[in-house]
C-alpha cells in the first residue's frame, strides 16, 4: 500500500502496482561504504530512515561547496534514471543529482520531510550516479538511492550487488466467472497511471481478444473498449491521461446501450451484440493477462469494482464525480 502523494504527503491509501526493476545502485542506503566517492563531503550512516528505522539512512554533510558524493555503475547502453529520497536538515544551496558523472546536473526541491527525487532520465552506457551539494555546511539525509532503467519505481534496497524486483501480478480466472455480469454490468476503476507509453493494460473484464471490457491507455490517451463477439461495441481513446486522479466506468449489456464515464463525464456510448464466449478472468494491469498489451504500468489502484447490472448513465456519472 502506497500511502504518499507528491511532495511526500500522506493520502488516501492505494494499492502501488508495479512493472518489473533493476537497482543498479549498490548500498543503496549506506552512503559511507566504499562503493560511494565523497569529495568535500563527510558521510554518517547514522540517520533516521524514510521507513522509520532508526540509522536507516546516511546524513551528508557539505565541508566546501560543490562537495559530491558518486558511485560508478557499470552496465551497457539504455536511458537511465538515479532517484533517492532526501530530505534537507539545515541550509539553503541547491541540491543536485547526476545520472551521468556530472556531464548534467539537474537541482531537485526538497524539504524537512522524506521526498523521493531524481535527475532527468538519460541515455547513459555504464557511468557514474550521485550528488552535490552546493553550499559548504549545509546538511541532507539521502536514503534508498536509486539507479533504474527509465522509471522511479519504489525502493529496492541493496547492499554488494544489484536487485531486480518481479513485476507486481493481480489477475484471477476460472471460477470467478459467477461474479462477472455475464449479459451486462458495469466495470469501475479509480485509480492513478503515472507511467506514459504505448499498450499499457490497466482494468480489463474478460480474457480473451474478441470478449472484454478493457480500460487502458495508449500513448497519452485512455483507452476505453466494450469488445464484444471480436467487434466493438465502444472504442473511445480521447481522454488525456495526466497522471492525475481518475474514476472511470465503463457499462455494457449485450443486445443493448453501452457507456463510459471519466470523472463525471460522458465520454462514450455504443450498442453492443452478444458476447460469443464467457468472461472468465479479471486483471488489474498485468500484461501477461493481457498479452495484446506489451507493457506493465506504474499504478496507483484507489479502488476497483464490479457491478453484475448496467449502471444507468445517471449512476455512472454520479459513480465517477470526483
Amino acid at each position: 500500500m502506497d500511502y504518499y502523494t507528491s511532495g511526500g504527503v500522506t493520502g488516501c491509501p492505494a494499492l502501488l502496482v508495479e512493472p518489473a526493476a533493476l537497482n543498479l545502485a549498490l548500498h543503496s542506503r549506506d552512503l559511507t561504504n566504499a562503493v560511494w566517492s565523497g569529495t568535500n563531503i563527510t558521510t554518517a550512516k547514522n540517520a533516521v530512515g524514510a521507513d522509520g528505522v532508526a540509522s536507516g539512512a546516511t546524513t551528508l554533510t557539505a565541508t566546501a561547496a560543490s562537495g559530491t558524493v558518486l558511485q560508478s555503475l557499470s552496465h551497457g547502453s539504455f536511458t537511465r534514471v538515479f532517484s533517492a529520497y532526501v530530505r534537507r536538515v539545515t541550509g539553503t544551496g541547491a541540491i543536485q543529482m547526476t545520472v551521468n558523472g556530472g556531464t548534467n546536473w539537474d537541482t531537485v526541491t526538497i524539504s524537512s520531510a522524506y521526498t523521493q527525487v531524481a535527475c532527468l532520465p538519460r541515455s547513459v552506457a555504464s557511468g557514474t550516479v550521485g550528488f552535490r551539494m552546493a553550499v559548504s555546511g549545509d546538511v541532507i539525509e539521502v536514503d534508498f538511492t536509486q539507479g533504474e532503467a527509465t522509471t522511479v519505481t519504489s525502493p529496492i534496497p541493496t547492499t554488494t550487488g544489484s536487485v531486480t524486483r518481479s513485476a507486481d501480478v493481480i489477475s484471477v480466472s476460472g471460477a470467478v466467472s459467477g461474479s462477472i455480469g455475464q449479459t451486462e454490468g458495469t466495470v469501475y476503476l479509480e485509480m492513478q497511471a503515472d507511467a506514459a507509453g504505448t499498450g499499457v493494460a490497466l482494468f480489463m473484464v474478460g480474457g480473451t481478444s474478441q470478449n472484454n471490457i478493457y480500460i487502458g491507455k495508449d500513448s497519452n490517451r485512455m483507452r476505453l473498449r466494450i469488445r464484444i463477439g471480436n467487434v466493438n461495441a465502444v472504442d473511445n481513446q480521447d481522454t488525456i491521461l495526466n497522471g492525475s486522479p481518475l474514476k472511470i466506468a465503463v457499462a455494457y449489456q449485450q443486445s443493448g446501450n453501452c457507456a463510459a464515464y471519466v470523472n463525471g463525464n460522458f465520454l462514450a456510448s455504443g450498442t453492443a451484440g452478444n458476447f460469443t464466449a464467457a468472461l472468465t478472468g479479471i486483471g488489474l494491469t498485468d500484461k501477461a493477462f493481457l498479452p495484446f498489451d506489451t507493457i506493465s504500468a506504474i499504478n496507483r489502484i484507489r479502488a476497483a469494482a464490479l457491478y453484475t447490472t448496467r449502471l444507468t448513465n445517471a449512476e455512472l456519472a454520479a459513480l465517477t464525480t470526483p
